[in-house]
């Protein structure tokens, strides 16, 4: 039996789908997919320009490339140009059409999300912008309900648009999907500290430090509930957890250096505070102020 070759196979196809079959169409496609890829390249090569231009080159040669659009969009996410990143990503949803892609609206999601969480934006632009990254996420789980990261978001900007029912839903569903995912359980655990129900939050990390024992985010969280009930050596013990599993994770040494500095123990305090201090940067300038005021504060107290 005589084999076709791959272009005797595309005639043949061209034959019996001729509608669907554009023959500069299909090598448009192929050259968008060619760029795309150099653009790709180029970006790993930290060349970030030069892969700007050739995906958008792709984009010009075949418009309809949903790939192409995605991955400039996840180029301007990695550079924080999250106006352009979102025209990119509505652009590759626009053109997924016969593929549709849950990863599309998931990114769409994120970029939205942060745009709601940037400095200096109103608060009625940040509900806009939260809410919309939850339809985008709700849009990302039709194509994929078992999409956990989809169902986390949506949790995590329920609970900051003060919604803690929904926020509650989500994060459980997380949790149901996949139980190994950390922030699920912690997420759930601090909401229900911030909303005043700290034997609850005890409930739900304890649960979830059983599942995902070696991870430090767990124990974090469980040192938060025990601080917050006023449990300082059982806080003690799980943020000492958390440090034997991350040794350099600012957490667990600030949540070490507050519950020392509550038991007025000086040097385990200063120890750990310091410590805290050299580690977090810029990123938590509220815990970072709480640390200093707490070691100026034992210099003359404890």
């Amino acid at each position: 039996m005589r084999r076709l070759s791959p272009l005797a196979a595309l005639v043949v196809s061209c034959a019996v789908l001729l509608p669907a079959c554009n023959g500069l169409a299909s090598r448009n496609r192929v050259q968008a997919i060619n760029r795309m890829n150099e653009g790709i390249q180029l970006f790993d090569r930290n060349n970030t320009a030069g892969a700007e231009k050739a995906i958008q080159d792709a984009i010009q040669l075949d418009p309809t490339y949903a790939a192409a659009h995605h991955t400039l969009g996840q180029i301007y996410k990695k550079q924080n140009k999250l106006v352009d990143a979102e025209k990119a990503f509505t652009g590759a949803i626009d053109n997924m059409k016969a593929e549709p892609q849950a990863e599309y609206w998931y990114d769409l999601g994120a970029v939205q999300q942060a745009q709601g969480e940037a400095d200096g934006v109103s608060s009625s632009e940040r509900e806009t912008k939260f809410n919309a990254a939850i339809n985008s996420f709700q849009e990302a789980l039709k194509l994929d309900p078992k999409m956990y990261r989809a169902h986390y978001r949506t949790g995590v900007l329920y609970e900051k648009l003060d919604q803690p029912e929904k926020a509650d839903a989500a994060y459980r569903k997380t949790i149901e999907i996949k139980p190994s995912y950390s922030p699920a359980f912690v997420s759930l655990g601090n909401m229900y500290i911030d909303y005043g129900f700290a034997n609850v939050a005890m409930a739900v990390l304890d649960t979830g430090a059983q599942i995902n024992d070696k991870d430090a985010r767990m124990w974090n969280g469980l040192g938060r509930a025990h601080f917050e009930l006023g449990q300082m050596k059982e806080a003690i013990d799980a943020y000492t957890k958390a440090k034997a599993i991350d040794p350099d994770g600012a957490d667990a040494l600030y949540g070490l250096g507050m519950a020392y500095a509550e038991l007025r123990q000086r040097k385990e305090a200063k120890e750990n505070l310091e410590l805290f201090l050299g580690k977090a940067g810029d990123a938590r300038p509220d815990l970072i102020k709480a640390a200093r005021d707490t070691v100026a504060r034992m210099q003359d107290v404890i």
